[in-house]
């Protein structure tokens, strides 16, 4: 038996609605958010992304980094 090990780096979103911080994480093969102690999976990352938009979320872009 044969086993390939593949890296699947995890990518992270931050997302803040008032003084309240939540976050997407992702390695493109599962995707969860976190928000207080909740963390739920969604099936992809624009999914994931729509939930926490209708929560009142919005993206944090001053934590990107330049690649």
């Amino acid at each position: 038996m044969t086993m390939s090990n593949q890296y699947h780096p995890t990518e992270i979103l931050s997302f803040t609605r008032g003084d309240n911080l939540a976050t997407i994480a992702t390695n493109g093969m599962m995707t969860v958010s976190q928000e207080f102690e909740l963390m739920r999976q969604h099936r992809t990352l624009h999914q994931a992304i729509a939930y926490l938009e209708a929560k009142g979320y919005t993206i944090d872009v001053s934590n990107f980094n330049n690649l």
